[in-house]
Order: C-alpha cells, then sequence, then structure tokens
C-alpha cells in the first residue's frame, strides 16, 4: 500500500488536532467573557482537525476524478530521510553528554551524507559557518550558556 502525500497531510493534521483539543480539554474551555488556558489549544485543534476533514475530501474527490497522486515516501528519498533522522536524533543524543559543538558536527557530519553530490571541503565549510553562527546567536548574542564542549558518560 502507497501512502500519498495528500492523504498522509490530511491524517498529519487530524492527528495534531486531536491531540491538541485532548490537551487543552484538560485545562478547561473557560466562558466565552472569560477564555479558559485550554482554549486556543482546543480553538487551534479544532482548527487543524477542519483542515485534515477538507483535505480528506479534497483527496478524495480528486481520487474519484482519476487524478494521479504522489507517494509520500518514494524510495529514492527514503535514505536522505532516514538520515536526517539520525542526524538529529545524534544532535539530542550528544548535546547534553558532549556539548554544542560535537552536536553539531555530528549533526552537519551526518546530515551532509543525505545529498549524493556534497564534497568532503564544502561540509567542512558548511560545518565552520554553523558553528560560528549558531555559537555567536545563543551563546553571544543571547547570552544561553551552552556548554561548548564537555564528557558526561
Amino acid at each position: 500500500m502507497t501512502i500519498h502525500s495528500d492523504l498522509l497531510a490530511a491524517l498529519i493534521f487530524l492527528a495534531f488536532g486531536v491531540v491538541a483539543i485532548t490537551i487543552g480539554y484538560g485545562y478547561g474551555f473557560g466562558s466565552l467573557g472569560a477564555l479558559g488556558s485550554g482554549a486556543m489549544p482546543m480553538l487551534v485543534g479544532a482548527g487543524l482537525c477542519i483542515t485534515g476533514v477538507a483535505q480528506l475530501l479534497q483527496t478524495a474527490a480528486a481520487r474519484r476524478t482519476g487524478q494521479q497522486f504522489v507517494s509520500a515516501f518514494p524510495t529514492r528519498e527514503l535514505r536522505p530521510l532516514l538520515l536526517i533522522l539520525v542526524a538529529l536524533l545524534a544532535f539530542g543524543l550528544l548535546i547534553d553528554r558532549l556539548g554544542l559543538l560535537p552536536a553539531l558536527a555530528a549533526l552537519v557530519g551526518i546530515s551532509w551524507f543525505a545529498d549524493t553530490g556534497g564534497r568532503k571541503r564544502e561540509m567542512l565549510a558548511v560545518l565552520v559557518c554553523v558553528v560560528a553562527l549558531i555559537v555567536a546567536i545563543f551563546q553571544f548574542g543571547l547570552g544561553i550558556p551552552f556548554r561548548l564542549v564537555t564528557w558526561r558518560f
């Protein structure tokens, strides 16, 4: 079974909408005169659900007319998708244990292999630029005290 991108988008809208409504319900909607803290998540969730249902109806109408759909996960794009997910996972696992610089190096290094035409010199230039930009923004600009390099195993 092939998952089409339009159908997947509709299901994602519905799933996030249901989650937002469920979470917002726990905080309480309040009244129209005094909205509670759960009103915003519930309204946004309702909007997402309406968008998902509209997308489902549009997909069903397009299917009836015989329109061709684009697969959500073409086989030639699975490798980049998986490599980028692995890069994000590596960044999340390494930033607390090794620090910002090794985590960024892993993020850029692993995700670089998602593109088949990349060269090593370009990867190093991107790595230096990303590290300089992230450190300048977060460390010096915003004053967030990231540990640049640490060892926590």
